[in-house]
């Protein structure tokens, strides 16, 4: 696995503890991808509209509508509350399918080390969950972001 993609790995898991999150999932992966600099998967990020600032405008819309749906107000700051007693969050499920999902686009391009360019492919290919909506939403499709990486 390259720097960058450990790089991202283990932010994500730093994002997901300082939204007091139980679990990193691939809304983290995704944020921490944004957060790389100089890297060429933060410049495709950054040509398709997916920065940082973007991408938590549209998660945190997830969160409001969320909270709007089971009755609470959504004047609600949409962050997490800190979880006492536990600093390091568990591996999720979309996050953890995520990181299996990178290992095989990187042996489908017949690439021999991962890097942060997979994990992106990676969460392109969600079918289910935030990441699509966050694409939906950023207007970008996954073949976007495959020709944004090329």
């Amino acid at each position: 696995m390259s720097r960058s993609a450990r790089a991202a790995v283990k932010r994500a898991g730093d994002l997901a503890a300082a939204d007091g999150a139980a679990t990193v999932e691939a809304e983290h992966l995704l944020l921490a991808l944004t957060q790389q600099t100089n890297e060429p998967t933060a410049r495709a990020l950054n040509a398709l509209g997916m920065t940082e600032t973007a991408v938590r405008a549209v998660l945190d819309d997830e969160f409001t509508r969320a909270l709007q749906t089971v009755g609470v107000a959504a004047t609600v700051p949409p962050r997490r509350a800190s979880r006492p007693g536990r600093s390091t969050p568990k591996w999720g499920q979309s996050a953890k399918l995520t990181l299996v999902r990178t290992l095989q686009v990187a042996l489908d391009r017949g690439h021999k080390r991962i890097d942060d360019r997979h994990i992106l492919l990676a969460l392109s290919q969600a079918e289910a969950g935030v990441i699509p909506r966050v694409l939906r939403a950023l207007d970008v499709t996954p073949s976007d972001i495959d020709a944004a990486l090329r």
